[in-house]
């Protein structure tokens, strides 16, 4: 089993197998559109062209998007390799790559492509980019013995991050991007995260590094989260469907309200309790995707107390580099998010166990 930190048996001098015009690799492949039609399957080993790495993979963390795209409610071009959240070691590079080297432990942020040329590509808001693909979503990613990135967005993970840690970079970066970029969190500002998931937990760590009270709130039935949340250092937690909870906040933030809530859970029950425990002036970060063009929110009360509703989605490459920054400093500890950890081979397992809340779970390659 491999090690949340400190892991060195995954990190070899990036030998990599036998290769040939026969040689193939094992993959997870989405093969047609509609609900089903994942299978484990043989593809011709990947080598990197020019700008390219090929990464020898060690771990990829299964996320949402990849349960959406199993059920076929994701849009994706299959025949297709998912999986997006991903660690490994640089097996080959190819021509003009300097800046990782054959055997590096990495990390890879999604973008497969983007223009380099639009409004949003210059200011470094590639995942807006109208031409842009994804690893695992519309170009092939992960789950797979080996895959071809481009060299641009493979970063070195720290000495001491192991694969599980550095599998979820990924979605730490979402979390710094919406504490840090979108949110702009600032020290001694009292913060609540709504949603105790991945992303959620994530958030609540980011916005704890920025030096923010944060309380973590859901529902009475993430106990479990709670008790996580804690252990990771947050300063309280409030289950928002117990009477007096959403008061009892708002008390302890001197009757005014907060400052900021990064809204994951993305439930109307989450945008409402979101407005009314803002102090007049507070940000409302919205993360969590609902899953319906329309949801019901009390703008009145957004224009009388002039709160401010920022959407976040995805990251950035400065969200990579501030979130390998956190691991390396240690402050923060993805890691501890794992629930599952299952072979490539036993996928159907770990997709079957990533349906349950809170669950993160992880594939080894």
């Amino acid at each position: 089993m491999l090690a949340l930190r400190g892991d060195r048996d995954w990190r070899n001098d990036g030998e990599r197998h036998e290769t040939g015009p026969a040689a193939t690799v094992k993959a997870l492949v989405k093969r047609a559109s509609g609900p089903g039609q994942l299978a484990l399957v043989d593809l011709p080993d990947p080598h990197p062209g020019p700008g390219q790495v090929v990464i020898r993979m060690a771990a990829g963390a299964l996320c949402g998007t990849d349960l959406h795209i199993a059920h076929g409610t994701f849009p994706c071009r299959p025949p297709l390799v998912l999986g997006h959240e991903l660690a490994g070691v640089v097996a080959e590079v190819g021509p003009g790559v300097e800046s990782v080297r054959v055997g590096d432990p990495v990390t890879t942020e999604t973008d497969a492509s983007f223009c380099g040329r639009c409004a949003y590509c210059r200011a470094g808001d590639m995942h807006l980019c109208p031409e842009r693909t994804g690893i695992g979503t519309t170009a092939d990613g992960g789950f797979a013995e080996y895959v071809a990135v481009p060299a641009g967005g493979v970063h070195r993970l720290p000495d001491d991050v192991g694969p599980a840690a550095g599998a979820l970079t990924e979605p730490l970066a979402v979390a710094v991007h919406a504490v840090v970029e979108r949110g702009q969190v600032r020290p001694g500002e009292r913060v609540v995260v709504l949603g105790p998931g991945t992303v959620g937990l994530l958030a609540a760590q980011v916005a704890l590094a920025q030096g923010a009270d944060v309380t973590v709130a859901g529902l009475a039935r993430h106990a479990d989260r709670f008790r996580l949340a804690a252990e990771l250092g947050v300063t309280a937690t409030a289950a928002l469907d117990v009477p007096g909870e959403i008061e009892a906040i708002v008390a302890r933030a001197g009757g005014m309200g907060v400052d900021r809530v990064i809204e994951c859970s993305g439930s109307e029950e989450g945008l409402d309790g979101a407005i009314r425990l803002l102090r007049k002036g507070g940000w409302l970060v919205q993360v969590g995707f609902f899953g319906t063009p329309q949801v019901r929110i009390d703008l009145d009360t957004l224009v009388n107390r002039e709160l401010t509703l920022v959407a976040s989605r995805g990251k950035r490459p400065t969200s990579f580099r501030i979130a390998l920054d956190l691991l390396r400093a240690g402050r923060v500890d993805p890691g501890r998010l794992i629930t599952g950890r299952f072979p490539l081979e036993a996928w159907e397992a770990a997709f079957a166990a990533a349906e349950a809340p809170g669950s993160k779970v992880l594939l080894e390659m």
